[in-house]
């Protein structure tokens, strides 16, 4: 057993330079003495991390044996230390860059060993870091997020990790990592399928058209079923694999596969309000539920350009470059789904979290001159006279006319919910 420990400036410079010659002679063996060396190698300051020499069948398990190694060391966060990683690389150096059976290694670029590139989109290519990043991120990936992920062979970065790993807003979804691996993963032999690469309906190509949908599709709160149901109709083929193809509570969803085509949130909330007025009733599964569920909240916040329609906030918050936007507002329904509420726009408004609360409990309601009115316990509780800001505030009403709430839904919730609070 080894104890974890970090190259030094010095050391990354000298294990860069070995990368270079490397690739001119490929016979040359890795410089292990800088591991323990001094002058290029110093003590690792999350403790006493033992690691020993092995091989790894994929990046899946490298990432848990060594997240078992920072944990049995007692290190609970995420391990991160400068020139740590470098470290591990060079120590490992057999199980992500092997010889060949000529004895000759090809290494690839330096940042699959090096952290050399401070672009965090670019810092997951490092063979070691970033299967070990993602197992912590998405705590080991339960329901399939990483399991094309992390399928390939350490040595091997692959496209999955590439087109994912670079799209913010794609990696921010757990249902699009779930959704790419039931899509392009294999469900017997682990790994992608063959012609996952495809230019046209391939993974590159999902990624790019999930990336470029309008904000008011929030990719992060959207079901894997939900994700495949948007899909344009020549991503289909890949259909056939395992659940999926077998999943019958996605084929009454084919009309959503036009969404690709839409240039902006208000058409999304047009075409799928069309949908929800097709489909009736919810259906019976969990699976459509969530589907159901995910279409209206995409339409109630394209209908209202993602802002409350009584105070007009549109908090959205962004992580980093190209996560897209996630939105504070919420889509609440007029006529609760339990009293026999569609999951149609026109019965429902875009509401902030606060408000939204308020108004499922009738501590304020939508009076017919479209005008806020107040409950009593607004005045009479200290706690509630935020709200009084609001009283006889005009709702803000979406720009297309068959979106705007519906005025016998509001009469409804009126009588029978704020009028009976």
């Amino acid at each position: 057993m080894q104890t974890v420990r970090i190259l030094t400036a010095s050391g990354i410079g000298e294990f860069g330079r070995y990368l270079a010659r490397l690739r001119r002679n490929g016979s040359l063996p890795p410089p292990v003495a800088l591991l323990t060396d001094a002058v290029h190698s110093a003590p690792c300051v999350l403790g006493n991390i033992a690691v020993e020499p092995r091989s790894f069948a994929s990046r899946r398990e490298f990432a848990e044996y060594i997240d078992g190694r920072f944990v049995e060391g007692g290190v609970t966060a995420d391990a991160d230390e400068d020139g740590m990683w470098e470290w591990l690389s060079l120590y490992y150096f057999d199980a992500v860059c092997p010889a060949s059976r000529a004895g000759v290694r090809k290494p690839g670029a330096d940042g699959r060993h090096l952290l050399e590139n401070p672009d965090a989109r670019r810092r997951h290519r490092h063979l070691l870091r970033g299967p070990y990043m993602l197992l912590r991120r998405y705590s080991g990936g339960p329901n399939g997020e990483l399991d094309l992920l992390l399928s390939y062979a350490l040595p091997v970065h692959g496209i999955a990790a590439t087109h994912l790993g670079e799209r913010m807003r794609v990696m921010a979804s757990p249902g699009a990592l779930i959704a790419a691996s039931r899509l392009y993963g294999h469900p017997k032999a682990g790994g992608p399928r063959r012609g996952y690469s495809n230019d046209e309906n391939g993974l590159r190509a999902y990624c790019r058209f999930l990336n470029n949908l309008p904000d008011c599709f929030e990719l992060s709160s959207l079901s894997a079923d939900t994700i495949i149901a948007l899909l344009p109709e020549h991503f289909s083929a890949w259909l056939n694999n395992g659940e999926v193809g077998q999943e019958p509570s996605l084929q009454p969803f084919d009309g959503m596969r036009k969404i690709g085509a839409l240039p902006d949130s208000q058409s999304v909330a047009r075409h799928l309000n069309d949908l929800l007025e097709k489909l009736g009733t919810r259906g019976t599964t969990e699976r459509r539920m969530k589907i159901r569920s995910d279409m209206f909240r995409t339409a109630v916040l394209g209908a209202y350009d993602s802002r409350c329609a009584i105070s007009g906030l549109g908090i959205a918050h962004t992580q980093g470059m190209e996560t897209g936007c996630h939105f504070e507002v919420e889509a609440a329904h007029i006529i609760p789904v339990s009293r026999g509420g569609r999951d149609v726009v026109y019965n429902g408004l875009a509401l902030n979290r606060t408000i939204h609360w308020a108004f499922d409990h009738g501590m304020l309601w939508i009076d017919d001159d479209l005008r806020v009115g107040l409950a009593e316990e607004v005045d009479t509780n200290p706690r509630n006279h935020w709200l009084r800001q609001f009283r006889g505030r005009r709702l803000r009403k979406p720009a297309c006319a068959q979106h705007r709430p519906n005025r016998e839904a509001l009469r409804w919730h009126a009588l029978n919910v704020a009028r009976s609070a």
